[in-house]
């Protein structure tokens, strides 16, 4: 009888215990997701601030824009670069399977691409 009554009451604490470690558990989740929220609240607030800048700032943005190189003349040279890069790896890529088909199409690739870049240099 007095292991029967000890194992009731010790499923008892257990359950009891259990039961409060649940519950903080629960606790902490909802602190967590309270917080979560109020920080989603606080950015949507902070983004919808609207700033406006001052003079000192006008004139600063538009001095570092006329020192900037466009993205035009970026975009060129990246493509110049992209297509010199791509012609040296192609040609050292047929020069090593001495392939004349191979060779064939790719200076006619070249060529043709070269001839498209030349022609639409002199429109802009």
């Amino acid at each position: 009888m007095d292991h029967d009554l000890t194992i009731m009451i010790y499923g008892a604490i257990m359950g009891v215990v259990g039961s409060v470690l649940s519950s903080i558990v629960t606790a902490l989740f909802q602190l967590w997701l309270a917080r979560r929220e109020d920080e989603r609240r606080r950015s949507e607030d902070r983004s919808r601030q609207i700033h406006l800048p001052t003079d000192e700032d006008v004139i600063n943005i538009n001095a570092s824009r006329d020192h900037e190189e466009t993205p035009e003349g970026q975009r060129k040279a990246a493509e110049a670069g992209s297509l010199a890069l791509s012609a040296f790896v192609g040609g050292l890529m047929v020069y090593r399977t001495h392939d004349s088909m191979l060779g064939f199409a790719f200076t006619f690739m070249l060529s043709f691409l070269l001839t498209k870049r030349l022609i639409r240099a002199p429109r802009g």
